[in-house]
Protein backbone atom coordinates (compact mmCIF):
# COMPACT_ATOMS: atom_id res chain seq x y z
CA UNK A 1 0.00 0.00 0.00
CA UNK A 2 1.49 3.22 -1.48
CA UNK A 3 -0.66 5.08 1.34
CA UNK A 4 1.71 4.58 4.00
CA UNK A 5 4.47 6.31 1.98
CA UNK A 6 2.40 9.40 1.78
CA UNK A 7 1.40 8.93 5.29
CA UNK A 8 4.93 9.07 6.74
CA UNK A 9 5.95 12.18 4.20
CA UNK A 10 3.19 14.00 5.76
CA UNK A 11 4.13 13.17 9.21
CA UNK A 12 7.70 14.05 8.46
CA UNK A 13 7.32 17.35 7.05
CA UNK A 14 4.50 18.06 10.42
CA UNK A 15 7.26 17.05 12.22
CA UNK A 16 9.84 19.64 10.43
CA UNK A 17 7.33 22.49 11.02
CA UNK A 18 6.67 22.07 14.42
CA UNK A 19 10.52 22.04 14.95
CA UNK A 20 11.07 25.09 13.03
CA UNK A 21 8.19 26.76 14.65
CA UNK A 22 10.08 26.21 18.10
CA UNK A 23 12.98 27.46 16.95
CA UNK A 24 13.73 30.67 19.26
CA UNK A 25 10.84 29.77 22.06
CA UNK A 26 12.18 26.78 23.46
CA UNK A 27 15.22 23.91 22.92
CA UNK A 28 13.14 21.49 20.82
CA UNK A 29 14.69 18.51 21.10
CA UNK A 30 12.08 16.00 21.10
CA UNK A 31 11.32 17.54 17.59
CA UNK A 32 14.73 17.11 16.29
CA UNK A 33 15.14 13.42 17.32
CA UNK A 34 11.30 13.00 15.21
CA UNK A 35 12.43 14.81 12.53
CA UNK A 36 15.87 13.18 11.92
CA UNK A 37 14.42 9.87 12.44
CA UNK A 38 11.90 10.61 10.20
CA UNK A 39 14.07 11.87 7.11
CA UNK A 40 16.72 8.83 7.34
CA UNK A 41 13.77 6.01 7.88
CA UNK A 42 10.93 7.62 5.72
CA UNK A 43 12.46 10.38 3.40
CA UNK A 44 15.39 9.34 2.72
CA UNK A 45 13.83 5.48 1.50
CA UNK A 46 11.42 7.29 -0.33
CA UNK A 47 13.93 8.97 -2.52
CA UNK A 48 15.88 5.85 -3.01
CA UNK A 49 12.71 4.04 -4.13
CA UNK A 50 12.32 6.41 -6.52
CA UNK A 51 16.28 7.46 -8.03
CA UNK A 52 17.16 5.76 -10.76
CA UNK A 53 20.64 4.99 -9.08
CA UNK A 54 21.11 2.02 -7.23
CA UNK A 55 24.09 0.77 -5.38
CA UNK A 56 25.36 -2.57 -5.52
CA UNK A 57 25.35 -3.20 -1.56
CA UNK A 58 23.16 0.22 -0.20
CA UNK A 59 19.76 -0.54 -1.73
CA UNK A 60 16.26 -1.33 -0.31
CA UNK A 61 15.86 -5.12 0.13
CA UNK A 62 12.39 -5.18 0.00
CA UNK A 63 9.32 -3.89 -2.07
CA UNK A 64 7.93 -0.07 -0.94
CA UNK A 65 4.98 -1.55 0.47
CA UNK A 66 6.65 -3.96 2.46
CA UNK A 67 8.78 -1.47 4.67
CA UNK A 68 6.84 1.20 4.39
CA UNK A 69 3.83 -0.88 5.58
CA UNK A 70 5.89 -1.19 9.02
CA UNK A 71 8.00 1.64 9.28
CA UNK A 72 5.51 4.38 8.93
CA UNK A 73 3.13 2.80 11.36
CA UNK A 74 6.04 2.53 13.85
CA UNK A 75 7.34 5.97 13.49
CA UNK A 76 3.91 7.25 14.00
CA UNK A 77 3.39 6.00 16.98
CA UNK A 78 6.26 6.67 18.39
CA UNK A 79 5.47 10.11 17.49
CA UNK A 80 2.20 9.98 18.66
CA UNK A 81 3.28 8.85 22.46
CA UNK A 82 6.17 10.59 22.72
CA UNK A 83 4.56 14.07 21.98
CA UNK A 84 1.77 13.27 24.23
CA UNK A 85 3.45 11.76 27.19
CA UNK A 86 6.45 15.11 26.70
CA UNK A 87 3.28 17.60 26.55
CA UNK A 88 2.87 17.35 30.43
CA UNK A 89 6.56 18.79 31.07
CA UNK A 90 6.98 21.57 32.74
CA UNK A 91 7.10 24.68 30.46
CA UNK A 92 11.03 26.14 31.45
CA UNK A 93 11.00 29.19 28.69
CA UNK A 94 11.34 32.23 31.23
CA UNK A 95 14.91 30.45 32.69
CA UNK A 96 16.96 30.94 29.09
CA UNK A 97 17.40 34.57 30.37
CA UNK A 98 19.64 34.04 33.29
CA UNK A 99 21.82 31.61 30.99
CA UNK A 100 24.15 35.33 31.01
CA UNK A 101 24.73 34.95 34.40
CA UNK A 102 26.56 31.53 34.38
CA UNK A 103 28.98 33.01 31.92
CA UNK A 104 32.03 32.71 34.09
CA UNK A 105 30.99 29.27 34.80
CA UNK A 106 31.45 29.00 30.76
CA UNK A 107 34.77 29.51 30.98
CA UNK A 108 35.71 26.68 33.32
CA UNK A 109 33.68 24.02 31.98
CA UNK A 110 35.37 25.31 28.35
CA UNK A 111 38.82 24.68 29.54
CA UNK A 112 37.50 21.06 30.93
CA UNK A 113 36.25 20.22 27.77
CA UNK A 114 39.78 21.48 25.88
CA UNK A 115 41.90 19.64 28.31
CA UNK A 116 40.01 16.06 27.74
CA UNK A 117 39.84 16.92 24.12
CA UNK A 118 43.68 17.11 23.91
CA UNK A 119 44.49 14.64 26.05
CA UNK A 120 41.88 12.00 25.23
CA UNK A 121 44.01 9.63 23.05
CA UNK A 122 46.29 9.26 26.44
CA UNK A 123 43.36 8.32 28.35
CA UNK A 124 43.14 4.77 29.51
CA UNK A 125 40.43 2.46 27.38
CA UNK A 126 38.60 2.02 30.27
CA UNK A 127 38.13 5.72 31.25
CA UNK A 128 37.38 6.70 27.05
CA UNK A 129 33.66 7.04 27.48
CA UNK A 130 34.21 9.37 30.41
CA UNK A 131 37.14 11.13 28.67
CA UNK A 132 34.52 11.57 25.29
CA UNK A 133 31.59 12.72 27.63
CA UNK A 134 33.94 15.57 29.43
CA UNK A 135 35.54 16.13 26.51
CA UNK A 136 32.06 17.55 25.37
CA UNK A 137 31.88 20.30 27.65
CA UNK A 138 33.95 23.01 25.24
CA UNK A 139 30.88 22.71 23.57
CA UNK A 140 28.33 23.40 26.46
CA UNK A 141 31.15 26.28 28.11
CA UNK A 142 30.84 28.06 24.41
CA UNK A 143 26.93 27.71 24.70
CA UNK A 144 27.02 29.55 28.09
CA UNK A 145 29.56 31.95 26.45
CA UNK A 146 27.34 33.04 23.19
CA UNK A 147 25.18 34.47 26.22
CA UNK A 148 27.72 36.22 28.07
CA UNK A 149 28.26 40.18 28.02
CA UNK A 150 31.38 40.30 29.27
CA UNK A 151 33.82 41.47 26.86
CA UNK A 152 36.43 38.93 27.17
CA UNK A 153 34.00 36.18 27.17
CA UNK A 154 33.28 37.08 23.54
CA UNK A 155 36.61 36.64 22.43
CA UNK A 156 37.13 33.40 24.20
CA UNK A 157 33.49 32.75 22.58
CA UNK A 158 35.18 33.13 19.20
CA UNK A 159 38.30 30.99 20.22
CA UNK A 160 36.48 27.91 20.79
CA UNK A 161 34.82 28.51 17.65
CA UNK A 162 38.18 28.63 16.03
CA UNK A 163 39.38 25.83 18.26
CA UNK A 164 36.64 23.22 17.08
CA UNK A 165 36.58 24.12 13.21
CA UNK A 166 40.24 23.26 14.07
CA UNK A 167 40.10 20.37 15.18
CA UNK A 168 37.80 18.76 12.61
CA UNK A 169 39.59 19.99 9.79
CA UNK A 170 43.13 18.51 11.62
CA UNK A 171 40.90 15.04 12.30
CA UNK A 172 39.01 14.81 9.12
CA UNK A 173 36.01 13.73 11.63
CA UNK A 174 32.41 16.56 10.80
CA UNK A 175 30.34 14.75 12.66
CA UNK A 176 29.99 16.22 15.54
CA UNK A 177 30.99 20.09 14.56
CA UNK A 178 27.70 19.52 12.52
CA UNK A 179 25.54 17.78 15.17
CA UNK A 180 26.83 20.42 17.97
CA UNK A 181 25.87 23.16 15.03
CA UNK A 182 22.43 22.36 15.19
CA UNK A 183 22.32 22.18 18.91
CA UNK A 184 24.42 26.09 19.11
CA UNK A 185 21.33 27.18 16.76
CA UNK A 186 18.63 26.39 18.84
CA UNK A 187 20.05 28.55 21.91
CA UNK A 188 21.36 31.36 19.03
CA UNK A 189 17.72 31.30 17.90
CA UNK A 190 16.44 31.68 21.74
CA UNK A 191 18.79 35.33 21.30
CA UNK A 192 17.88 36.37 18.59
CA UNK A 193 14.15 35.08 18.25
CA UNK A 194 14.50 34.85 14.22
CA UNK A 195 11.32 34.78 12.09
CA UNK A 196 10.39 31.39 10.70
CA UNK A 197 11.27 32.17 7.29
CA UNK A 198 14.55 32.87 8.65
CA UNK A 199 14.90 29.48 10.17
CA UNK A 200 13.87 28.05 6.95
CA UNK A 201 16.35 29.70 5.14
CA UNK A 202 19.40 28.99 7.41
CA UNK A 203 18.14 24.90 7.57
CA UNK A 204 18.50 25.00 4.05
CA UNK A 205 22.02 26.59 3.77
CA UNK A 206 22.76 24.17 6.60
CA UNK A 207 21.69 21.46 4.85
CA UNK A 208 23.98 22.69 1.48
CA UNK A 209 26.91 22.70 3.55
CA UNK A 210 26.44 19.45 5.44
CA UNK A 211 26.21 18.14 1.66
CA UNK A 212 29.70 20.04 0.36
CA UNK A 213 31.14 18.43 3.31
CA UNK A 214 30.08 15.06 1.98
CA UNK A 215 31.01 15.61 -1.05
CA UNK A 216 34.46 16.77 -0.18
CA UNK A 217 34.90 14.10 2.96
CA UNK A 218 36.49 11.56 0.96
CA UNK A 219 39.13 13.40 -1.35
CA UNK A 220 40.17 15.47 2.21
CA UNK A 221 40.64 12.70 4.79
CA UNK A 222 42.69 10.84 1.52
CA UNK A 223 45.05 13.57 1.81
CA UNK A 224 45.44 14.72 5.64
CA UNK A 225 45.66 11.12 6.31
CA UNK A 226 48.75 10.20 3.69
CA UNK A 227 50.90 12.71 5.85
CA UNK A 228 49.93 16.44 4.04
CA UNK A 229 51.51 19.29 6.32
CA UNK A 230 50.41 22.09 4.60
CA UNK A 231 46.59 24.58 5.89
CA UNK A 232 44.35 22.52 6.24
CA UNK A 233 41.66 25.15 5.59
CA UNK A 234 43.56 25.59 1.95
CA UNK A 235 43.31 21.93 1.37
CA UNK A 236 39.71 21.64 2.06
CA UNK A 237 39.11 25.19 -0.13
CA UNK A 238 40.62 23.49 -2.67
CA UNK A 239 38.88 20.56 -3.02
CA UNK A 240 35.67 21.97 -2.55
CA UNK A 241 36.52 24.19 -5.54
CA UNK A 242 37.42 21.32 -7.52
CA UNK A 243 34.33 19.60 -6.87
CA UNK A 244 32.12 22.69 -7.68
CA UNK A 245 33.85 23.01 -10.76
CA UNK A 246 32.94 19.84 -12.02
CA UNK A 247 29.16 19.80 -10.41
CA UNK A 248 28.60 19.02 -7.07
CA UNK A 249 28.54 15.06 -7.54
CA UNK A 250 31.00 13.73 -10.65
CA UNK A 251 29.51 10.57 -11.05
CA UNK A 252 26.36 8.64 -10.16
CA UNK A 253 28.91 6.93 -7.52
CA UNK A 254 28.73 10.13 -5.19
CA UNK A 255 24.99 10.84 -5.90
CA UNK A 256 24.72 7.19 -4.49
CA UNK A 257 27.07 7.77 -1.62
CA UNK A 258 24.89 10.94 -0.72
CA UNK A 259 21.45 9.05 -1.16
CA UNK A 260 23.03 6.16 1.27
CA UNK A 261 23.81 8.63 3.93
CA UNK A 262 20.51 10.13 4.30
CA UNK A 263 19.01 6.45 3.62
CA UNK A 264 18.75 4.39 7.11
CA UNK A 265 16.06 2.41 5.40
CA UNK A 266 18.67 0.23 3.06
CA UNK A 267 19.42 -0.90 6.78
CA UNK A 268 16.43 -1.36 8.18
CA UNK A 269 14.98 -2.87 4.91
CA UNK A 270 17.78 -5.66 5.03
CA UNK A 271 17.21 -7.03 8.43
CA UNK A 272 13.69 -6.98 7.32
CA UNK A 273 14.86 -9.51 4.28
CA UNK A 274 16.97 -11.40 6.42
CA UNK A 275 15.53 -11.79 9.17
CA UNK A 276 13.74 -14.23 10.66
CA UNK A 277 14.31 -16.11 7.03
CA UNK A 278 17.78 -16.58 8.18
CA UNK A 279 18.49 -15.01 11.57
CA UNK A 280 15.40 -15.93 14.28
CA UNK A 281 13.99 -13.03 15.84
CA UNK A 282 16.16 -12.30 19.09
CA UNK A 283 12.70 -11.79 20.96
CA UNK A 284 14.07 -9.07 23.12
CA UNK A 285 17.76 -10.22 23.91
CA UNK A 286 19.30 -6.87 22.56
CA UNK A 287 16.84 -4.96 24.67
CA UNK A 288 17.62 -7.12 27.76
CA UNK A 289 21.64 -6.52 26.94
CA UNK A 290 21.06 -2.57 26.35
CA UNK A 291 19.23 -2.60 29.83
CA UNK A 292 22.46 -4.12 31.57
CA UNK A 293 25.19 -2.81 29.54
CA UNK A 294 23.86 0.77 30.43
CA UNK A 295 22.95 -0.36 34.15
CA UNK A 296 26.06 -2.02 34.94
CA UNK A 297 30.34 -1.14 34.57
CA UNK A 298 32.10 -3.66 32.32
CA UNK A 299 34.23 -4.59 35.35
CA UNK A 300 30.62 -5.57 36.80
CA UNK A 301 29.08 -7.28 33.52
CA UNK A 302 31.84 -9.08 31.74
CA UNK A 303 29.34 -9.61 29.01
CA UNK A 304 28.73 -6.07 28.39
CA UNK A 305 28.11 -5.36 24.66
CA UNK A 306 30.82 -2.63 22.96
CA UNK A 307 29.11 0.50 21.64
CA UNK A 308 28.93 0.40 17.56
CA UNK A 309 26.66 -1.78 16.70
CA UNK A 310 29.04 -4.34 14.52
CA UNK A 311 27.62 -7.25 16.20
CA UNK A 312 24.22 -7.12 16.01
CA UNK A 313 24.23 -5.21 12.37
CA UNK A 314 26.04 -8.45 10.86
CA UNK A 315 23.86 -10.98 12.78
CA UNK A 316 20.47 -9.57 12.01
CA UNK A 317 21.35 -8.28 7.98
CA UNK A 318 23.93 -11.01 7.10
CA UNK A 319 26.69 -8.47 5.97
CA UNK A 320 30.38 -8.69 7.40
CA UNK A 321 32.00 -5.01 8.39
CA UNK A 322 35.19 -4.02 7.16
CA UNK A 323 37.64 -3.64 9.88
CA UNK A 324 37.17 -0.12 11.79
CA UNK A 325 33.49 0.47 10.27
CA UNK A 326 30.46 0.54 12.55
CA UNK A 327 27.07 0.82 11.43
CA UNK A 328 23.97 0.27 13.99
CA UNK A 329 20.30 -1.08 13.29
CA UNK A 330 18.58 1.79 14.55
CA UNK A 331 15.79 1.77 16.91
CA UNK A 332 12.96 0.84 14.35
CA UNK A 333 15.51 -1.98 12.60
CA UNK A 334 16.09 -3.47 15.87
CA UNK A 335 12.75 -3.25 16.90
CA UNK A 336 12.18 -5.54 13.91
CA UNK A 337 14.56 -8.49 14.50
CA UNK A 338 13.48 -8.74 17.99
CA UNK A 339 9.79 -8.95 17.83
CA UNK A 340 8.76 -8.70 14.20
CA UNK A 341 6.49 -6.24 12.60
CA UNK A 342 3.17 -5.60 15.38
CA UNK A 343 5.36 -6.00 18.21
CA UNK A 344 7.89 -4.37 16.72
CA UNK A 345 5.83 -1.41 16.15
CA UNK A 346 4.59 -1.89 19.72
CA UNK A 347 7.92 -1.50 20.63
CA UNK A 348 8.70 1.83 19.12
CA UNK A 349 5.16 2.56 21.04
CA UNK A 350 6.90 1.94 24.50
CA UNK A 351 10.13 4.14 23.58
CA UNK A 352 8.29 6.96 23.15
CA UNK A 353 7.09 6.77 26.06
CA UNK A 354 10.00 5.95 28.40
CA UNK A 355 11.91 8.96 26.13
CA UNK A 356 8.41 11.09 27.39
CA UNK A 357 8.40 10.25 30.96
CA UNK A 358 12.62 11.38 30.56
CA UNK A 359 12.05 14.42 29.25
CA UNK A 360 9.35 15.59 32.06
CA UNK A 361 12.43 14.16 34.09
CA UNK A 362 14.40 16.51 32.96
CA UNK A 363 12.14 19.68 32.47
CA UNK A 364 11.40 19.42 35.95
CA UNK A 365 15.37 19.24 36.79
CA UNK A 366 16.08 22.33 34.31
CA UNK A 367 13.15 24.21 35.72
CA UNK A 368 14.95 23.99 39.52
CA UNK A 369 18.61 24.44 37.97
CA UNK A 370 18.93 26.40 34.59
CA UNK A 371 22.47 25.17 34.27
CA UNK A 372 21.03 21.75 33.43
CA UNK A 373 19.58 23.43 29.97
CA UNK A 374 23.01 24.12 28.54
CA UNK A 375 23.96 20.11 29.24
CA UNK A 376 20.49 18.90 26.97
CA UNK A 377 22.68 18.47 24.16
CA UNK A 378 25.22 16.50 25.71
CA UNK A 379 22.71 14.37 27.72
CA UNK A 380 20.55 13.89 24.51
CA UNK A 381 23.77 13.56 21.92
CA UNK A 382 23.13 9.91 20.57
CA UNK A 383 19.54 9.96 21.26
CA UNK A 384 19.01 12.01 18.54
CA UNK A 385 20.70 9.67 15.81
CA UNK A 386 18.38 8.07 14.01
CA UNK A 387 20.87 5.26 12.93
CA UNK A 388 22.00 3.82 16.38
CA UNK A 389 20.52 0.97 18.58
CA UNK A 390 19.53 0.99 21.81
CA UNK A 391 22.64 -0.28 24.01
CA UNK A 392 24.69 2.86 22.28
CA UNK A 393 21.45 5.34 23.08
CA UNK A 394 20.56 3.85 26.34
CA UNK A 395 24.21 3.44 27.53
CA UNK A 396 25.10 7.34 26.75
CA UNK A 397 21.76 8.26 28.44
CA UNK A 398 22.05 7.13 31.91
CA UNK A 399 26.11 7.67 31.98
CA UNK A 400 25.70 11.63 30.49
CA UNK A 401 22.41 11.84 33.27
CA UNK A 402 24.91 10.68 35.96
CA UNK A 403 27.97 12.72 34.99
CA UNK A 404 26.13 15.80 34.53
CA UNK A 405 24.15 15.99 37.97
CA UNK A 406 27.45 14.47 39.73
CA UNK A 407 29.00 17.21 37.94
CA UNK A 408 26.97 20.17 39.13
CA UNK A 409 26.68 18.97 42.81
CA UNK A 410 30.51 17.98 43.24
CA UNK A 411 31.39 21.62 41.99
CA UNK A 412 29.07 23.55 43.83
CA UNK A 413 28.74 21.63 46.96
CA UNK A 414 32.01 20.14 47.10
CA UNK A 415 34.53 22.69 45.51
CA UNK A 416 32.16 25.40 46.64
CA UNK A 417 32.57 26.80 43.15
CA UNK A 418 29.80 29.72 42.53
CA UNK A 419 27.73 28.70 39.40
CA UNK A 420 26.41 32.51 39.27
CA UNK A 421 28.89 35.68 38.06
CA UNK A 422 29.67 37.89 41.21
Amino acid sequence: MMIWSYVGVLLVLFVGFRFLRALGHRIPIIELILLIAGLQWIIGAYIEYRTPFQHLKYYMYVNESTYMGYVVPAYALFLVVVLLISKRAPKINLVFSQLATYSKFGVFILFIGIIFDLGYNIVPDSLKFLAFLLSSFKYVGIILLFFSETKWHRYLFYFGILFLTSRALMSGFFHDLIIWSVFFYMFYALKIKPSFKFNVIVIIIGFIMSTLIQVVKSDYRTMIWSGYDGSYTTLFIDILNKRLSGGLSESSDQQEELNVRLNQGWIISAIMDYTPRNQPFADGATIKEAVLASAFPRFLYENKKIAGGVENFEKFTGFELEENTSMGMSLVGEGYANFGIIKGILFMGFWGFVIGRYWIFISKSCYRNPLIIVFLPLIFFQVIKAETELVVILNHLVKATILVFGFLWFTNKVLRINFKND
